[in-house]
């Protein structure tokens, strides 16, 4: 699809997907879009909640979560949550070239360490073979090409079919993920980057995150396109 795109882009400009202004670099977005899209600003070095300085919110400093990290590109809101959707469900995957260089760029200067590897989010594979594609994946392979960190996308099994965390309360999300994942092998990592599109309620990567201290892995980061 991504070749298809870049031949007809050079046969006719392609449109920025917010504006509709001609985007001959066969991106989704016009830098003056780009630009324009809300970032995630100054946050807590922990959670990545949104606030006016950089310490420990609140919440960190009376329970700290299972992740050590969570660095963020943009602020889950308009538009970055209608091209986040458009990527997710209905196969706009060029989307992921236009977000992820800001999540690298972030990744680059606020990262503590360097991981070990990037462990996508696993879909379970009966919505993978209903989507097509694992959006984590997408953008943890963007992010390789901008970080050049490997990817490990075997780690890590979605074993459970749960119901779309989208469409579930806050604390449903945390129930329909109970137990939902396992390793397919030993884990390796000290250090590693969970990459996944969207940080919600935090259900998704906390369980991962429990799962991967169990099992040995000391400093984990969160890296996503966007926090709610």
């Amino acid at each position: 699809m991504e070749i298809v795109r870049q031949l007809f882009g050079a046969v006719m400009p392609v449109s920025c997907l917010l504006c509709g202004a001609p985007e001959p670099q066969s991106g989704t977005l016009c830098s003056g879009c780009l630009a324009d899209l809300p970032g995630s600003g100054v946050a807590c070095p922990s959670c990545g909640a949104k606030q006016t300085t950089t310490d420990l919110c609140g919440r960190c400093q009376n329970r700290k979560p299972p992740y050590d990290q969570i660095l963020s590109a943009y602020e889950y809101a308009y538009p970055v949550d209608n091209l986040i959707r458009a990527f997710k469900y209905r196969n706009t995957l060029i989307v992921a070239k236009s977000l992820t260089p800001a999540l690298a760029e972030r990744v680059r200067g606020q990262s503590r360490n360097t991981p070990q590897a990037m462990l996508p989010v696993p879909l379970h594979f009966g919505r993978l073979c209903r989507r097509g594609f694992n959006q984590s994946q997408e953008i943890a392979r963007r992010l390789k090409g901008e970080l050049g960190i490997p990817i490990d996308d075997r780690l890590l099994r979605r074993h459970k079919a749960t119901r779309e965390q989208a469409l579930l309360a806050p604390r449903e999300r945390r129930r329909n993920l109970r137990a939902a994942f396992s390793l397919n092998r030993g884990n390796p990592y000290r250090s590693v980057a969970i990459v996944d599109d969207v940080f919600t309620t935090g259900a998704t990567v906390s369980e991962l995150a429990r799962l991967l201290r169990r099992t040995g892995t000391k400093e984990i980061q969160v890296w996503v396109l966007a926090r709610a």
